[in-house]
């Protein structure tokens, strides 16, 4: 299932060209003009200013400049908006589907920040929790995938404490979790809602990559979807590493960063407690 930019018609007042700059500061006054939006021309030779959804309650028409609420169906952003924040973006957008049941509270369970990988956006465990969003179904998700430039939107959970630390990981929207993350040259694929990836320890994937390991065979006794063995064999020109892992979700993972990066080759990964499968007898 990939996010659809359904627009969202915007609600204005029209009014003929004569009227419009008179109009557009008593809106601006009742604080009632929607800036995110230009002006626009419609049917008739008149031309449109947006309100705000949510205040159309407030709204009282001034009898000395005729004009009429209408809707536009496709608004064009204002050269203020094009320069918003994707944070600012995603509120406006919706602030447009929820219209006047907008709320305080709502506002405050919008997201500010998110993490990125590709095409998926992955939002905090903390995000959207609010009773109203759940009315929104499918559209929520689509919306939040729209101002962010997604397909797909997933939300975190808390780790879970099953020994492997298995994110808890609700995919919101798309048909799978599998995605892709290019660290200092290497690239990592993954499914986020079976593995954890770590954007930390930068200075120490750097420091590994900088090793000279040429002819060396190395031991990971905690690989994971290959955080340090890629950099050693990528990076560092290890001859041969051997990975241990025992969660099943990050071996795949692993293999497959394998075979991305080239240096399949180079590498065996052992499946299971690194306490038992790295014994001598066994991991040669």
């Amino acid at each position: 299932m990939e996010a659809r930019d359904v627009p969202i018609p915007v609600p204005a007042l029209a009014t003929e060209l004569q009227f419009a700059q008179r109009l557009r500061k008593h809106l601006e006054e009742e604080q009632l003009l929607d800036g995110r939006y230009r002006l626009q021309e419609v049917p008739g030779g008149r031309v449109a200013l947006p309100v705000l959804e949510e205040k159309l309650s407030q709204l009282r028409l001034p009898q000395e400049m005729p004009c009429g609420l209408v809707r536009i169906q496709d608004p064009l952003p204002s050269r203020a908006a094009r320069r918003q924040t994707p944070a600012q973006k995603l509120k406006d957008q919706l602030r447009r589907l929820l219209g006047q049941s907008w709320s305080e509270e709502l506002e405050r369970d919008v997201p500010r920040s998110w993490q990125r990988h590709g095409d998926l956006v992955l939002l905090s465990e903390d995000s959207f929790r609010a009773v109203p969003w759940e009315k929104l179904g499918p559209a929520l998700w689509e919306t939040v995938a729209s101002a962010l430039g997604a397909q797909r939107v997933a939300r975190r959970g808390r780790v879970l404490p099953d020994g492997i630390r298995s994110p808890s990981v609700t995919l919101l929207l798309g048909q799978d979790g599998w995605v892709e993350h290019v660290d200092n040259g290497i690239r990592y694929t993954f499914d986020v809602t079976k593995c954890m990836f770590s954007p930390g320890n930068i200075t120490e994937k750097l420091r590994v990559a900088s090793l000279p390991c040429s002819g060396e065979v190395l031991v990971d006794l905690y690989a994971g979807i290959g955080y340090f063995t890629l950099p050693y064999l990528v990076h560092a020109a290890a001859a041969f590493a051997h990975a241990c892992e025992w969660n099943g979700h990050a071996v795949e993972a692993l293999w497959r960063n394998l075979v991305l990066n080239g240096v399949q080759d180079r590498c065996r990964i052992h499946h299971g407690d690194s306490r038992q499968v790295s014994t001598p007898g066994v991991l040669l």
